[in-house]
């Protein structure tokens, strides 16, 4: 199995869990490295992660430069944006400079804002793209980051950076989304998930872990280095050794 899977209580206790893992990993990369990567998710797992996550010792938040896996297509302050959250619940309250906040351009036309995403992670990391800690979270139809189900981003392997579709019944359907290549370039991958309405994707997750089916968008994530599944109880029932 390419993932390792922890089945958590509660989906408070996968929040905590990912806020300590991430913690953990920072102060451990921080040791041998003059600066580290962080790339973040949105949904609402992450928001008491965030929360903890801010709060934690040891890190020097000055040397950690923070990026996201997408963003739908909303001014930066807007309600539906990842940033937005991202900066109530852990940039503002860690004091991260904004010269470390690299967030997705969401208020660009689509195709602009992937061009520009992509030109600033070509900036930054010129050939060497690595996240030291990237998280990931799964919808209830199994996509992750936005590369959503039967869309044309899930096959684009030629770029960092590209426009996603959320189906119609998403409040912002627009996206900007790192493509599967990308997501591959990390040490460390968190994905956390919770709650009966993901059972069914997380169960076709496993089956494509075992060889059986391709699995939803979540399954196809191949990173280079380890990635661990945070999930609850409520999830895994029946399928994970819960």
């Amino acid at each position: 199995m390419p993932a390792e899977i922890v089945v958590l209580p509660s989906k408070q206790a996968v929040a905590e869990a990912l806020a300590d893992r991430t913690a953990a990993a920072l102060r451990a990369a921080l040791e041998g490295e003059p600066r580290v990567t962080l790339c973040l998710t949105g949904g609402s797992t992450p928001v008491p992660a965030y929360e903890r996550l801010a709060t934690a010792e040891g890190i020097a938040w000055d040397r950690v430069h923070v990026f996201w896996g997408d963003e739908r297509c909303v001014p930066p302050d807007h309600d539906e944006s990842n940033y937005a959250m991202a900066r109530r619940t852990l940039l503002e309250p860690a004091g991260i400079p904004d010269s470390n906040v690299h967030k997705m351009p969401g208020d660009c036309p689509p195709d602009e804002g992937s061009a520009v995403y992509e030109q600033a992670l070509e900036q930054f990391f010129g050939d060497d793209l690595r996240f030291h800690v990237l998280h990931l979270g799964m919808g209830d139809d199994g996509h992750t980051a936005s590369l959503f189900p039967g869309t044309g981003a899930l096959e684009v392997d030629d770029r960092r950076v590209t426009t996603g579709t959320a189906p119609p019944s998403a409040a912002i359907t627009d996206r900007l989304t790192l493509t599967y290549p990308t997501l591959a370039k990390a040490d460390l991958c968190l994905v956390a998930a919770a709650g009966s309405g993901k059972r069914e994707a997380f169960s076709s997750v496993l089956e494509a872990y075992d060889g059986d089916g391709d699995g939803p968008p979540v399954a196809r994530v191949e990173v280079d280095g380890t990635m661990v599944w945070l999930v609850d109880r409520e999830m895994a029932q029946g399928i994970a050794g819960a």
